[in-house]
């Protein structure tokens, strides 16, 4: 039976399942379902109140969703979040420790330290702290949502059931999952490996940081808290995974507090080297005067362009909301 409330109701459920079990589940359950009104209605055709006695005796789609993935057992973090727990901390082990690599790796070319043991001991140990810390974050970010009973997805019944998304009304999966990952090899660039921006004068053998480490580090918290602003509304959107009010609230909470915390940090320290800012003139003596006036006012280019992405980002997620209204 074609039925819109079935299909909102067997979207609901198979949302968040593995690709290659949605098709076979929704099939089992619109054949369950059928079979649940053909006994109900038997000849006679199916009312929609029939329907949603059927629907409402199979209960909450988004617990039975964790069912249908196995991840019904978890009692630290239950339905509906665990199945998106596993699948968000998996991308951010993966970019921790790709990110975490690339940045030894780079800092190796750029500061060799000499002592190679020095070098994979300092790895290894960026690798282990890192990860811990990711999965600390995630894990109590997941388990805060599901003690607290913070609903993303609510259920009051069939009729409470969202409708089905259009096409433009879908948050792209790969792009939260991007947007997840920019944030982490963001913070892990700006705290273990701010000498890969550098200039390097080969004819002099000369490599000059282009940011200032130290200062950075001293700022430590403002970039860790940017970073996850960044990831907690990556992480709403992937769980949604359509344009909605609460996409909306959170994407504009975020967005704010980004905001603020790019306005503390770049316009309350300097990040640019010392060492680089007296080489601009050597350095660029043949360089359009745009370019220079670029460098020595890069923190406030830097803080232009921070701005302006937040800005288009927080205007879109109005309009798509808008618009899906």
């Amino acid at each position: 039976m074609k039925n819109d409330l079935i299909e909102r109701y067997i979207y609901a459920l198979v949302k968040r399942l593995p690709e290659k079990k949605k098709e076979d589940i929704s099939n089992e359950l619109r054949g369950l379902i059928d079979d649940m009104l053909l006994e109900r209605c038997g000849d006679l055709t199916p009312t929609g109140h029939d329907v949603r006695v059927v629907l409402t005796e199979l209960g909450n789609p988004y617990e039975l969703a964790e069912k249908y993935s196995g991840n019904g057992k978890n009692c630290l973090i239950g339905a509906p979040y665990y199945s998106t727990y596993k699948f968000v901390l998996k991308i951010v082990l993966i970019c921790v420790v790709c990110g975490i690599t690339c940045a030894e790796i780079l800092s190796g070319i750029f500061s060799p330290s000499g002592v190679w043991y020095f070098a994979v001991g300092g790895f290894i140990s960026a690798i282990f702290v890192s990860s811990f810390q990711a999965f600390a974050f995630v894990t109590l970010l997941f388990a805060f949502f599901y003690h607290k009973d913070i609903k993303i997805n609510t259920y009051g019944g069939v009729d409470s059931l969202p409708p089905v998304p259009k096409k433009n009304e879908k948050i792209s999966r790969a792009g939260s999952i991007i947007g997840i990952c920019f944030s982490v090899v963001f913070l892990i660039v700006f705290l273990f490996a701010p000498q890969i921006f550098c200039v390097i004068i080969s004819g002099q053998n000369l490599v000059i940081p282009i940011l200032n480490a130290e200062v950075l580090r001293e700022c430590w918290y403002i970039l860790v808290m940017f970073a996850l602003a960044g990831i907690v509304r990556e992480i709403i959107r992937l769980i949604e995974g359509r344009y909605n009010f609460k996409v909306m609230l959170t994407t504009a909470i975020a967005n704010t507090f980004s905001i603020v915390l790019a306005i503390c940090w770049l316009l309350n320290t300097n990040i640019m080297s010392n060492e680089f800012l007296s080489w601009i003139p050597d350095v660029f003596s043949d360089t359009p005067q745009f370019i220079i006036s670029i460098f020595n006012n890069f923190q406030l280019f830097l803080l232009v362009v921070i701005l302006f992405a937040i800005l288009i980002d927080t205007v879109e997620t109005v309009v798509r909301y808008i618009k899906s209204r």
